[in-house]
């Protein structure tokens, strides 16, 4: 062999090796390795997914209504059937939820429209512009969309404008709801909501996944009608630690996950600079220590620990640029020693003095374990803006309630979260659901306690409902008017005897606690959770409220036009403040039958379908436009001569009812026909004289027609012309009409 052919294979040989050692993973350049190098599980997810907020929990347990992961993680509940009158017709009339009025409250109003094939929405929240006691903004998480949407109004909520999108951070995969959103006090808004990605990591040469989740905040300058780019206020992620080993041993590591959890968002004045608003953020950070272990020649994760706390985050600069997280809560096992889920801190809530001090309230599920036994709200303060906080303070000590209520299958582990509000003279309130201590048994009661000291001591709770049977109540939301009235909402199952569909549930206190007025009614249709969500196991984690000097506003979610067809949940709102009611104009306001006319409505659900009757029959359909507008040009049927009754309804349940005089109809041809018979018959009987007998009694008579009978053969014979004539005028006029139209 040549040099030259020599060093030729030399050098191909150098270069095959080469090629072979760069695809040999490891940790320099192991991105793409093959199946057997990859990590089981195939994605580090939170031991308990019970324990997280209402959106990972659904992701986390394959029920989310739009994700799956990529195919990798859960298989979801399918895309539910379209809820829609094009599935059911015109029969849907019959089935138009029958409102019943709060004495108390507005019409309920229905806020979120569908932009897709998947009729959910849930987890409603709001508040009030600092400068406009009318101009509202509303958060919500909508599975059409992949994060939060939002809805304004500045009609104190008579009509609203959205979605608008707070959009989610450039590579998170996509939000999970839990929305909060807050007002500084020169009118911007500001929410929080979670949002997800699927974070790949090494750990040497062997690849895995892990489901992180972070809190990102998107700020308003225009009231909620338009949001600026979204920034991460705090992030979760993983850490790896491989260990030193001998040539002879096998890898070691261990990896960490951080999974940021149920935020709350809250604004407030600076401590020190009472001119200038610090935003704060709480949340739970989950953090789970996974060891790797080999089985034979599969690598494998095993979790060793979970643990939980709370954290809060500042911004001071309108949310732009974020703090390191501080540690509010004490740390607490969830899992390690083989047990699972011993205890939980979760639900935390900010809340802001008007001297700038900070509370901070959470829930934590005691070392008995979650769902049973007895549950502590704790408070903690901070007099410097969140940098440092005072021992935690016992607020509260129940028994808890569990994930699920006994006589239904929605989640219900949000109800024992603390919902803080602060009084007009620097009070604190905290409400919460628990089971009555002289009653276990009982679903559970909405409860509130309160501290007149800045959190330091805690009074003896007071139940606020009335409720004497043992049915759930759940959710509650608080709020406190200029005035110091405390304002509370829950669901409430006590008018439903199978304990499955609630109403909302209204009371006030202003003796700052003490004592509460008579329990009243918000909604004025029942919701059924079976209605609302695949299998009946969602309705979000909380519902929510604001009163002002002037009103009490209240959202929740509704599921009425799931009493239509499939699934389907709305976010329903009322006020105090009447609303505009439902009406209709017909023009013209009367006529002859068989001609067009034209109705027009206003005040009804926007951008849903309508009925028309005329006399209990179904003569038209239509839509509404985006502000509850419509307007439908129909043929009036013939009908008797007078007032028929027009109603129209929409989907909702809202009707207006108007008359319309018809000047001729089908009882105006019998009756002109009776009429003209009546004047013939009178005329035979008087006008012509009686005929003789013939005088040859052998010839045979001759057939005659009794005049009467002449008569009445003309009058059928006129009448019967008359019809025709009548027929033919009214195609002519109709005619007429159409080509001057």
């Amino acid at each position: 062999m040549s040099a030259a052919r020599w060093r030729l294979s030399l050098t191909l040989a150098l270069l095959v090796l080469l090629g072979t050692w760069l695809a040999t993973p490891f940790p320099g350049n192991a991105q793409t390795p093959s199946s057997q190098h990859r990590l089981t599980p195939d994605i580090l997810v939170p031991s308990e997914p019970g324990i997280l907020s209402g959106g990972a929990w659904l992701l986390a347990t394959g029920q989310h209504p739009a994700l799956d992961l990529d195919g990798r993680f859960g298989d979801g509940v399918g895309e539910p059937t379209e809820v829609g009158l094009q599935a059911v017709g015109p029969a849907a009339a019959a089935l138009i939820p029958y409102r019943d009025p709060s004495a108390k409250f507005s019409r309920t109003i229905l806020v979120s429209r569908d932009l897709g094939r998947l009729p959910f929405q849930t987890g409603p929240h709001l508040d009030v512009h600092p400068k406009d006691p009318d101009h509202l903004v509303m958060v919500l998480m909508d599975y059409n969309f992949p994060g939060i949407v939002s809805y304004v109004s500045i009609d104190g909520g008579a009509t609203w404008e959205g979605p608008n999108q707070p959009r989610i951070p450039r590579g998170e995969l996509t939000g999970v709801g839990d929305p909060v959103v807050a007002f500084d006090r020169e009118g911007r808004a500001y929410t929080c909501q979670m949002s997800v990605r699927i974070e790949d990591f090494l750990l040497g040469p062997l690849v895995g996944s892990a489901l992180i989740a972070s809190i990102p905040v998107s700020r308003s300058s225009d009231g909620g009608f338009s949001w600026e780019e979204t920034i991460l206020a705090s992030q979760g992620g993983v850490g790896v630690w491989v260990y030193a080993t001998t040539a002879e041993e096998r890898l070691r590591g261990e990896v960490e996950v951080r999974f940021l959890d149920k935020p709350w968002i809250r604004v407030g004045p600076h401590p020190e600079n009472p001119d200038q608003d610090i935003i704060y953020v709480t949340y739970t950070n989950f953090i789970d220590r996974w060891k790797l272990l080999w089985v034979d020649e599969l690598p494998v994760l095993d979790l060793i620990e979970e643990q939980a706390v709370i954290e809060l985050v500042r911004s001071e600069d309108g949310g732009q640029t974020w703090s390191r997280p501080v540690e509010v809560s004490p740390r607490v096992q969830i899992w390690g020693g083989g047990e699972i889920a011993r205890r939980v801190v979760q639900g935390s809530q900010p809340l802001v003095g008007r001297d700038g001090t900070l509370y901070v309230a959470w829930f934590d599920s005691g070392e008995d374990g979650v769902w049973k036994g007895t549950a502590d709200i704790w408070v903690a303060a901070s007099e410097d803006g969140g940098r440092t906080f005072s021992r935690p303070r016992l607020a509260a000590r129940f028994l808890e309630v569990g994930f699920r209520p006994r006589s239904a299958s929605f989640r219900l582990w949000g109800t024992g979260l603390p919902q803080m509000a602060l009084g007009s003279e620097g009070e604190v309130y905290i409400a919460y659901t628990a089971h009555p201590t002289d009653n276990p048994e009982d679903g559970g009661d909405v409860f509130l306690v309160r501290s007149l000291d800045g959190g330091r001591t805690w009074g003896r709770r007071v139940r606020v409902s009335d409720d004497m049977s043992q049915r759930i109540q759940f959710f509650p939301a608080l709020a406190v008017d200029p005035e110091g009235t405390i304002h509370m909402i829950w669901g409430d199952t006590r008018d439903d005897p199978t304990e499955l569909s609630y109403h909302i549930y209204y009371s006030c206190s202003k003796d700052r606690g003490q004592t509460w007025e008579l329990n009243s009614r918000v909604s004025d249709f029942p919701s059924n959770p079976n209605f609302a969500f695949p299998r009946g196991r969602y309705i979000g984690d909380y519902f929510s409220i604001a009163a002002t000097a002037e009103d009490v506003y209240i959202t929740w979610a509704d599921s009425r036009l799931g009493e239509l067809g499939g699934y389907n949940q709305k976010i329903g709102f009322a006020r105090k403040r009447l609303m505009p009611i439902p009406s209709i104009f017909i023009s013209p306001p009367s006529g002859p039958a068989s001609r067009d006319i034209v109705i027009q409505g206003h005040h009804f659900q926007p951008e849903t379908e309508v009925f028309v009757e005329i006399g209990g029959v179904i003569a038209a359909t239509g839509r509404t436009q985006e502000d509850g507008t419509f307007s439908i040009r129909l043929f009036v049927p013939i009908t008797g001569e007078g007032a028929q009754t027009v109603q129209v309804k929409d989907i909702s349940g809202n009707v207006a009812t108007v008359s319309f005089f018809t000047e001729f109809g089908f009882d105006s041809f019998q009756e002109a026909i009776t009429r003209l018979e009546s004047q013939l018959a009178e005329l035979g009987e008087g006008g012509v004289p009686p005929p003789t007998e013939s005088p040859t009694p052998t010839a045979a008579p001759a057939l005659e027609t009794p005049p009467s009978q002449s008569f009445l053969w003309l009058a059928v014979a006129l009448a019967g012309a008359l019809a025709l004539a009548l027929a033919g005028l009214a195609v002519v006029l109709f005619r007429l009409y159409a080509k001057g139209r």
